[in-house]
């Protein structure tokens, strides 16, 4: 019988001798956890192409958050080297003046408050009539008796919603001359030019009335809006509440 001694077999390799070192790579095995639902098995491409887009994505994420870290290193490094003692210096110096200017506003206001509190302001004109008569009609004048574009009713206070409007334009020209800045310009613009022109339009609560022939007569005069009423319940009286 021959024996295995005889052939001349080439001896196992040693398991502990490790790899040449030009030819040792990483295993890849656990580095990269395969996605979920992809076989273990199959299409050695389609697992390489899988494995590749997992790590790029990941080597991506990496190399994001390093630059980030060291974009963020050299600007705060450019800007310890611009902020020399003398623009340290200027920015406390800005930085008192702004406060300081904030503070005086304020205790400026409080006074005021405090103020009013104690001696509640009194309005110029005593009444919205006074004031149209006195302030408005000479300020605000207008072409109404040849201009069919614009109407004006010598009793205006004939009129409820003249009233309304008047008596807003006399309220809020008593608070906003108590600014001597832009108070004013602020009651022109969001007040006066608001009102004055739906008042004296010529579709508006004077458009039956005239100079000429004064406030409109019974028989022409403006119908209040229709209305129905609304369903029991739908609008509960608050007052009761």
């Amino acid at each position: 019988m021959t024996s295995l001694d005889e052939f001349d077999l080439p001896e196992p390799p040693d398991e502990d001798l490790a790899p040449p070192e030009d030819s040792w790579a990483p295993p890849l095995d656990g580095l990269v956890p395969a996605p979920a639902g992809t076989p273990t098995g199959g299409n050695g491409a389609d697992d390489a192409l899988a494995l590749s887009d997992e790590l790029s994505a990941r080597i991506g994420k990496v190399t994001g958050t390093l630059l980030s870290t060291q974009i963020k290193a050299i600007a705060e490094t450019q800007l310890a080297e611009l902020l020399t003692p003398e623009i340290y210096q200027r920015i406390e110096e800005l930085s008192r003046r702004r406060l300081a200017a904030e503070l005086e506003t304020q205790l400026v206001a409080e006074a005021q408050a405090a103020d009013e509190a104690e001696n509640p302001p009194t309005t110029v004109f005593g009444s919205t009539e006074e004031f149209v008569r006195v302030r408005l009609a000479p300020g605000y004048r207008r072409d109404v008796v040849d201009n069919r574009e614009i109407r004006w009713c010598p009793q205006w206070w004939r009129h409820e919603e003249a009233i309304s409007r008047l008596e807003a334009l006399w309220r809020t020209w008593e608070h906003f001359r108590r600014d001597p800045t832009t108070g004013m310009s602020v009651w022109w613009r969001d007040h006066a030019d608001h009102h004055m022109p739906v008042l004296m339009s010529s579709d508006g609560p004077f458009s039956k009335c005239s100079v000429q022939h004064g406030h409109h007569t019974a028989d022409n005069a403006i119908a209040p809006l229709p209305t129905d009423p609304a369903p029991a319940g739908m609008f509960p009286d608050t007052r009761n509440l």
